[in-house]
């Protein structure tokens, strides 16, 4: 019997147990017993002996204490522990040993699919496998790279390589060698050293099966609904190849395998990819149309909470990813339940998530975050130049810029000094990631930026926080497709949705472009102003009417020459802005523009007079008719002034608007409220009247100015002398009330009105009128005579309201000073031109009125009505008050009217300048 066959014992049927004894049975059972123990005894010794001489020749292979022989031409056999076929190193059959001071390699050797190269590190015991294998992922993680059989001696390692190629071409651009933290370690390679023959390890099927085996035996490791991945590198039949998931090419293949796996097991429904060093985790949306509810990507390396919205299409309900650098971001978890708003628990976190996901109105749905596929090329010292840089200069792909920062500066003060340095040219932020030490975002398009970056230094200069910042610039690290975010297009799509009504409202564009998804504008950059203006006159050129740049951070009109194109534009209103100097307007074109707004801006604050303002902005609008809200009238002596504060325009518009209404009307006698209880009044006039007439001779108009000249306290007409003088001070609320109740009934000019606040703060304020007024009396008598006035008020706070007012601060006249005098002759015939000769001081009020308190809406419907029906201001204000301000119904109404010939011609003269 041969010994290495077991035993059996073939038992004879029988219908009878009785044919043997059971002391016969007990001895025959006995004996296969023994016979089975020694046959079991004998298999167990022939696998001793085999794991022996295994493990012993193992261990000679694997001995890290023995010395490799490089430059050896004797073959060397590489057992392979997981199953494959056997791999003979031949030094003799390959290329030379390739070292620093030799790089001139065989490219035909280094294509060959059919051959393995060899990757020698020199450590001489100095440094670890774990760190030179972390340093190599590190340097190679995004190609194909799949180091095979790394075997480890006291003098050098080494690994090999087949079908890399971008990774053996790296190798020797960097003159083997390797940088491992503060160590730099020489490579040497040598090229064909092994044949590949079938059955030998085949990584990408190798890595695919283990993932299988997983799936397979899902139960084992876990749970029949869970495929764990967990380290994955250290599964059993990986123990050949040398697996970081950090690399793109490695977790490509896995999240393939992955894919394949779970369409082939319905049960499975959680991924663990925990502790596998993944940081491009953007790969793993090839399974995102699997129905996974839970994934666990915790202790991996993903740097930023964005990276995952490659991942939103997963119904997932649970997401684990503590350990991660992206916990460092701050509101990290917002961004995570914005991405997936089904999520019920994050972390330990078992709360559902009321963040309402974010709403991008100026964004394409199908914009996708960008992949990051390349390295890049690092611009470095040699790169600093336009002549070696200008090879960039046609590239179409993205490029990554780092700003480090250390965590001194935030966001947008990165931005704010970016957009001032690089303003002037094409230059959008696209995909902005923040991180505790370091920001970094993508750009594309924008040669002439990075030019001036590269002529900088790579340094950006941040004067607020007075420091400067290094910047890395990688080119070329991604390609660009038409599913990446598309900044002109955004501008494009903000330009429609912001003109309405003939009026282009550009008003406060941060706050909507900061909405965008993406991309970082800055709506006070030159070039994003210059492309907004340039393609709303291509589009709306002929029909745009009013155009609104208020509250923009602008700085200049250096962008607004695509101005000459707005062939019908009559209204621009660029107030609060940060418009310093005259020479600040130089960019607008000539134009047809009659009213514009500057106010609330420095350049007001510079002006000595409403004259010279007036005449300086002239010279940029030529057909201007209307400046900051009020009619520019020809006699600039009688215009209306243009205050810069805007609480001190409020309160003196107001005030004087109140104070001369009462004034005009039957309640004069109201006035005595306005005044404090011991206010003063002090009267001057100028009247060419000889005190000594009496009153018989005098005609209508001497008796008019008797009535003020009796209340006159002229110093110079007393000599210096004060005790005249005193008694001619009116003190008293009441007596003041008595004094100008006195005086004849008055028409005010409130065209002619020029006011000036010199003193505006909480405890008092000044308010000087300069202005026209005609008395009733006169013109009822067909005499055309107006009289000039200048008015100072000094008003104080004395209380608070009452009744609904009681929250409100009280104001009183404290002191309050008359000058009186004759107008000239063209101060006479300008009386009134501002409007209408048949327009009542009544409806100069309501003009006031109106163009204080209409809002942008108001103001744009009268400026379209007015253009479209060619009627003046008057009727076209009353159109639209009779319509409600409903621009079409008004339009209807006049149509009606004009149809129907009930529109008198005087409605169609212009408005006077």
């Amino acid at each position: 019997m041969d010994a290495k066959s077991p035993v059996g014992i073939k038992l004879e049927s029988t219908s009878d147990s009785s044919v043997l004894c059971d002391d016969t049975n007990n001895c025959i059972d006995e004996m296969l017993s023994e016979m089975q123990q020694q046959d079991r005894a004998k298999q167990k010794a022939v696998a001793n002996h085999t794991a022996v001489t295994d493990q012993h020749m193992r261990q000679e292979e694997h001995d890290e204490n023995a010395f490799y022989n490089i430059h050896s031409v004797l073959p060397k056999t590489l057992k392979m522990r997981t199953g494959e076929s056997d791999i003979v190193l031949e030094p003799k059959l390959a290329s030379r040993l390739y070292v620093a001071s030799n790089l001139q390699y065989d490219r035909t050797m280094m294509n060959r699919a059919d051959v393995w190269h060899q990757v020698i590190v020199h450590h001489e015991n100095g440094c670890s496998k774990a760190k030179i294998l972390e340093a190599l992922f590190a340097k190679f993680s995004y190609g194909d790279f799949f180091p095979v059989a790394y075997r480890r001696y006291i003098n050098v390692d080494f690994f090999l390589l087949r079908m890399c190629h971008q990774v053996m071409v790296k190798l020797f651009e960097d003159e083997l060698k390797l940088k491992v933290g503060q160590l730099e370690l020489a490579l040497s390679v040598r090229l064909g050293v092994a044949r590949f023959q079938t059955g030998q390890i085949f990584p990408r099927q190798t890595i695919a099966k283990a993932v299988q085996e997983r799936c397979d035996n899902a139960a084992q490791y876990g749970s029949s609904n869970l495929l764990n991945l967990d380290s994955f590198a250290e599964h059993v039949c990986l123990q050949e190849l040398c697996i970081n998931l950090g690399n793109r090419a490695q977790f490509e293949v896995v999240c393939s395998a992955i894919v394949q796996a779970i369409n082939d097991n319905s049960c499975i429904n959680t991924l663990r990819l925990s502790n596998n060093s993944i940081s491009h985790i953007s790969v793993l949306a090839s399974a995102k149309s699997l129905r996974l509810v839970s994934l666990d990507l915790r202790g991996n390396r993903i740097k930023h909470p964005s990276s995952l919205r490659m991942l939103k299409q997963m119904p997932l309900m649970e997401l684990y990813v503590s350990g991660n650098n992206l916990t460092e971001v701050p509101d990290y978890e917002k961004v995570l339940h914005s991405t997936f708003p089904d999520l019920l628990k994050l972390d330990t976190s078992l709360t559902r998530s009321t963040v309402t996901k974010l709403t991008h109105i100026l964004d394409d749905e199908e914009e996708e975050e960008v992949e990051i596929t390349s390295p890049g090329t690092l611009i470095t010292e040699t790169d600093m130049n336009v002549t070696a840089f200008q090879r960039y200069n046609m590239t179409p792909h993205w490029h990554k810029l780092t700003v480090q920062h250390n965590g001194v500066c935030n966001k947008q003060d990165i931005l704010d000094a970016l957009f001032n340095l690089l303003g002037k040219h094409m230059f959008f932020p696209c995909y902005y990631k923040t991180y505790s030490k370091e920001d970094e975002f993508l750009v594309q398009n924008c040669y002439d930026a990075l030019l001036v970056l590269v002529r900088q230094r790579l340094k950006l200069p941040m004067p607020a926080n007075n420091i400067v910042l290094k910047i890395s610039l990688a080119m070329n690290v991604a390609e660009a497709s038409d599913k990446d975010a598309q900044p002109l297009k955004k501008l494009e799509r903000f330009v429609i949705k912001r003109f309405k009504l003939s009026c282009l409202d550009l008003c406060s564009m941060q706050t909507e472009l900061n909405k965008c998804k993406f991309v970082d504008f800055s709506a006070k950059s030159p070039y994003t102003l210059r492309y907004i203006m340039e393609y709303a006159a291509r589009k709306y050129g002929n029909t745009c009417l009013v155009l609104r740049l208020r509250n923009n951070e602008l700085k200049s009109c250096e962008a607004l020459e695509s101005l000459a194109r707005f062939y019908s534009l009559v209204s621009l209103d660029l107030r609060h802005n940060m418009i310093t100097k005259i020479t600040d307007l130089k960019g607008i074109p000539s134009n047809n523009i009659t009213e514009v707004f500057l106010d609330n801006n420095p350049l007001c604050g510079t002006m000595h007079s409403s004259v010279a303002y007036v005449r300086i902005v002239r010279q940029f609008f030529g057909a201007l008719r209307k400046l900051d809200g009020r009619p520019v009238l020809a006699n600039f002596a009688h215009c209306q002034n243009y205050i810069c504060v805007p609480e001190a325009y409020k309160f003196a518009e107001s005030f004087v608007k109140h104070y001369f209404s009462l004034f005009d009307s039957f309640q004069r006698a109201d006035l005595q409220e306005l005044y404090h209880p011991k206010a003063q009044f002090s009267m001057t006039c100028d009247f060419d009247l000889d005190a000594a007439m009496p009153e018989e001779m005098m005609n209508s108009q001497q008796l008019r100015q008797a009535s003020y000249i009796q209340h006159s306290r002229n110093l110079l007409k007393f000599k210096g002398n004060l005790d005249r003088a005193m008694p001619m001070l009116i003190v008293g609320n009441e007596r003041i009330c008595y004094v100008l109740t006195s005086f004849p009934k008055t028409d005010f000019d409130y065209y002619s009105f020029r006011i000036d606040v010199p003193v505006f703060t909480p405890e008092r304020v000044m308010i000087i009128v300069h202005g026209g007024m005609r008395e009733d009396e006169a013109s009822s008598m067909g005499q055309n005579h107006s009289l000039g006035f200048t008015r100072t008020w000094m008003i104080q706070p004395c209380g608070m309201g009452t009744n609904l007012f009681h929250e409100a601060l009280e104001y009183k006249i404290t002191n309050d000073l008359l000058h009186m005098y004759d107008m000239t002759i063209s101060g006479n015939e300008a009386f009134g031109q501002s409007s209408d000769p048949n327009t009542s001081a009544v409806d100069a009020e309501s003009s006031m009125d109106s163009s204080i308190n209409d809002s942008d809406d108001r103001e744009n419907a009268l400026i379209v009505f007015k253009q479209l029906t060619k009627l003046n201001q008057e009727w076209s204000k009353r159109c639209l008050e009779e319509s409600s301000w409903n621009l079409k119904v008004a339009l209807n109404v006049f149509l009606k009217l004009y149809e129907s010939k009930r529109i008198p011609k005087i409605a169609f003269q212009h408005d006077n300048p």
